[in-house]
């Protein structure tokens, strides 16, 4: 098999990972209620098809079920939100939940994991600045010191950029906050996947992260390369701008500040216009976008309106032909009909004529007879008077 094929089936992987089917004629019979049934699981209890009986691997499931490793496994979910992260999205913010290990749920657990490997490898966090007693210098600080975490407390800030500028997206558009809330949930379980490979690779690591909202939110929203780079960059920038500003208000209102009124404009100025010129660049697209969907459908409906008024007419042709044919074929007929006839009547009279002729002929003949019998009577006559 080449690359090529590979990286085919791969995509077709990508977009549809789950197999429902299952073999309809397999009875099965539910050891909790008795109940025969054909299926994965029992209509009446809702039992798992095929349990076997307890083993050390039933064991090693219990155990693993207490750490989301069981049933609609996290592991199995980690393994999609790698490969497929955007699509996986998608299929759980539109419905697909049931294969999906709890997202919220998933971030915990991820969360302590992460907390145990920086521990166990003896990495020291949450490191401040004491020169400068401001939250933004203490921010900084600390996400020089603890990249990982600095970009899991950003994610949160990264919703209404998203909703913003991805609002008009082709596929998800207008998403929702509370869906955009499940889409940050998952961006952040990534996140702390780059935090745990960087403890062991290094802090290049966290240049995965931007990759990683490229390549999902290129899968989520289905912009192509160009307009979901722009995309990704103002989220990303306004993002970081939106903590700084939600810092800098959070020291307004806690203590008196140096900050000047131009600062603050800056701050906003920074956060608010790229999203707005963003918002508006997408709705320009989106409507050009429908326009054309649009064109082209009714390009199609009149395309179809044409080919169906060629069939009718093509139809209507065919019968009419078929009526002329029919016509013709009627006419072809009487007219056959009409000779039959004619060459019937003339048969008829010729046996008239032929019979007519016979008649003549047989009275001549006997009128001939006729004549010779009384000749010959005559003439015995005479013979009879002659002297003897």
């Amino acid at each position: 098999m080449t690359f090529k094929e590979r990286y085919k089936r791969f995509k077709a992987w990508q977009l549809n990972p789950f197999d429902w089917s299952f073999d309809e004629s397999e009875q099965y019979h539910c050891v909790n209620c008795g109940y025969d049934f054909t299926g994965k699981f029992c209509p009446h209890c809702s039992q798992k098809a095929g349990l076997k009986k307890i083993s050390w691997k039933s064991v090693f499931q219990s155990i693993a079920e207490v750490w989301g490793m069981g049933n609609r496994s996290m592991l199995y979910s980690l393994w999609q939100l790698i490969w497929r992260p955007g699509y996986f999205i998608s299929d759980y913010i539109n419905g697909k939940r049931q294969v999906s290990f709890p997202p919220v749920k998933m971030l915990v657990v991820m969360g302590v994991i992460s907390l145990l490997i920086d521990n166990l490898c003896g990495i020291n966090e949450f490191k401040t600045f004491r020169g400068d007693t401001s939250l933004v210098a203490q921010f900084f600080a600390w996400l020089k010191s603890s990249p990982g975490w600095g970009w899991f407390v950003m994610t949160g800030f990264f919703i209404i950029p998203t909703w913003c500028l991805f609002r008009y997206a082709p596929c998800n558009t207008k998403h929702t906050l509370p869906q955009g809330f499940f889409i940050t949930v998952f961006m952040a379980i990534q996140v702390l996947i780059v935090e745990c490979l960087a403890d062991f690779f290094g802090s290049y690591t966290f240049l995965l992260i931007p990759l990683c909202y490229f390549y999902t939110y290129r899968q989520l929203f289905g912009y192509g390369y160009w307009g979901n780079f722009w995309r990704v960059v103002i989220t990303l920038g306004s993002g970081f701008w939106l903590v700084i500003l939600a810092m800098t208000i959070a020291e307004l209102l806690t203590k008196a500040s140096k900050l000047h009124v131009s600062d603050f404009v800056f701050l906003i100025f920074h956060t608010i216009v790229p999203i707005l010129v963003g918002i508006y660049i997408s709705k320009i697209i989106y409507k050009r976008r429908e326009k054309k969907d649009t064109q082209n459908t009714d390009i199609s409906v009149n395309d179809k309106t044409e080919d169906n008024n060629q069939t009718e007419d093509n139809d209507q042709t065919e019968d009419n032909n078929q009526i002329e044919d029919n016509t013709q074929t009627e006419d072809n007929d009487q007219t056959e009909d009409n000779n039959q006839i004619e060459d019937n009547d003339q048969t008829e009279d010729n046996n008239q004529i032929e019979d007519n002729n016979q008649t003549e002929d047989n009275n001549q003949t006997e009128d001939n007879n006729q004549t010779e019998d009384n000749k010959q009577s005559d003439n015995n006559d005479q013979t009879e008077n002659k002297p003897q």
